[in-house]
């Protein structure tokens, strides 16, 4: 499964989850939960998946103080600054075009996804 398709079958997958449990409480929540929990508010997220075993998942998204090196090092909104090692064979897209980890710059905002404490597969920046 590309890494693309993993993201978007994990926001599906937490969207439903918040669907039942906000179902079950009787509480009326947001129309489009995925773009409520993965919008712009997001800080970070685990996920954690039952899918031919158990995946967990960490999202983390901030602006980057810096990347190359097989890693890339952001400043989250609450103040946390993460390093995260990134896989040599990631899917790193930039305004959605495929780049090199090194074409990534200080300011941007970057959000990765990993499996548990391996390296992100996948990085998504934008301006």
């Amino acid at each position: 499964m590309s890494s693309m398709r993993r993201l978007l079958v994990i926001a599906a997958a937490a969207a439903g989850a918040c669907v039942l449990v906000l179902s079950a409480a009787g509480a009326a929540g947001p129309v489009n939960l995925g773009s409520y929990f993965f919008g712009p508010k997001l800080v970070r997220a685990e996920i954690v998946m039952s899918d031919g075993g158990v995946h967990d998942y960490l999202v983390d998204r901030g602006k980057i103080r810096s990347s190359g090196g097989g890693s890339i090092s952001m400043l989250e909104k609450d103040g946390t600054v993460v390093n995260i090692a990134v896989a040599s064979n990631a899917d790193i897209r930039y305004k959605g075009v495929p780049v090199l980890l090194s074409r990534l710059r200080r300011g941007m905002t970057a959000t990765t996804i990993r499996e548990g404490t391996g390296p992100a597969t996948t990085v998504v920046a934008t301006p």
